[in-house]
């Protein structure tokens, strides 16, 4: 029994170690580029939070100084949760893109069946940094697991150690890190779409249905979470605009084959927030874009150019219906990106 103690102790003063030693290092993981974007954060015009469809809110598109916040993976409790540390810098966003489609009410990181566990620990790491050690929609695993070992679960120690190495002088300093958020380049294939769509849409949906089974509530908690995001915004004299950006015809009517519910909680979801005030930008099957092949990379993501584009028609909405201040994009040196030949533009 006296070596089975010890054999545990001396396991748990390793562990402890490497925590340190890991916490001492720092990272190069997404954790580290969050914590830098954070940084970047306070005195911007507006921040957009949500998964990796959020490349399709363009900033300079949109003629607004706003940093990007979304990450691939990001639910809406994480979204949440990240509006939190950005309302307490001095000078918080003013406008707050919350972008998120179909199914996305449906996700919690955190659930025990759920696949991206490990985005909900890189989240906790960031809070933990910033002294918030709460759950986060009410997760307690990944928040036990999280605390008990801050410094493993990374893909990083090879960098650490490179690190160790560069500090001694006998390797050079590592470069830059690489920018994790999403690529917007490419273009997505019309051959292949509809049966990418289909494969993605059955896997989707497979996933959701172990994910509600274990927990039937994460909807309506993702709606609660969002409302009340909504009233710290407007407290801080902020606007919340949900977007949704638009896909193509393939993924949507997958969707609606295989997921009809998700499409008609999302529309619950986004009434229940317009009623609160939220401004909902749902641009999801916006006829322009339908078979736009060239502005899209994949089923769900816009690229660049679709991105700026559908960015463009966006701030015109906003800024016509009062959401936005008539600002013209020309005074702030925006440079338009080219809208494709024979592609029809927003009217």
């Amino acid at each position: 029994m006296r070596r089975l103690i010890q054999f545990f102790a001396l396991g748990f003063v390793l562990l402890m170690g490497l925590n340190a030693l890991g916490w001492s290092l720092g990272d190069r993981s997404e954790v580290a580029d969050m914590e830098q974007a954070l940084q970047e954060m306070d005195g911007r015009e507006a921040v957009s939070l949500g998964g990796s469809i959020g490349r399709g809110v363009d900033f300079p598109g949109l003629c607004l100084d706003g940093t990007d916040f979304y990450w691939n993976g990001q639910d809406l409790f994480e979204a949440a949760a990240m509006a939190t540390l950005m309302l307490e810098q001095p000078d918080p966003p003013r406008y707050w893109f919350v972008v998120a489609a179909p199914s996305a009410q449906s996700y919690d990181n955190g659930g025990p069946a759920s696949e991206r566990a490990g985005r909900r620990r890189d989240v906790y790491r960031l809070m933990f940094r910033h002294g918030r050690f709460g759950m986060i929609g009410g997760d307690w695993r990944q928040l036990a697991v999280t605390a008990l070992t801050p410094a493993l679960g990374y893909d990083a120690w090879g960098e650490r150690f490179h690190q160790l190495a560069a500090w001694a002088g006998v390797k050079a300093p590592l470069p830059r890190a690489p920018d994790r958020r999403f690529d917007g380049d490419g273009t997505l294939d019309p051959a292949t779409a509809a049966a990418d769509a289909e494969a993605f849409s059955a896997d989707q949906a497979g996933n959701l249905s172990r994910v509600a089974y274990y927990d039937s509530s994460i909807p309506r908690r993702s709606t609660e979470t969002l409302l009340e995001l909504n009233r710290r915004v407007q407290a801080a004299d902020g606007i919340m605009i949900l977007v949704t950006p638009p896909m193509p015809s393939t993924i949507r009517e997958s969707t609606r084959r295989v997921s009809p519910g998700q499409i008609e909680g999302f529309e619950r979801m986004s009434a229940r927030l317009a009623r609160d005030g939220v401004v909902i930008a749902n641009h999801w099957e916006a006829p322009e874009f339908s078979e736009a092949w060239d502005l899209f990379k994949d089923n769900q993501h816009l690229n660049n150019a679709g991105a700026r584009l559908f960015s463009g028609h966006l701030s015109m909405t906003l800024r016509n219906s009062g959401v936005l201040p008539p600002a013209p994009c020309h005074a702030r040196d925006m440079t338009p990106v080219p809208v494709p030949r024979n592609r029809a533009t927003f009217r």
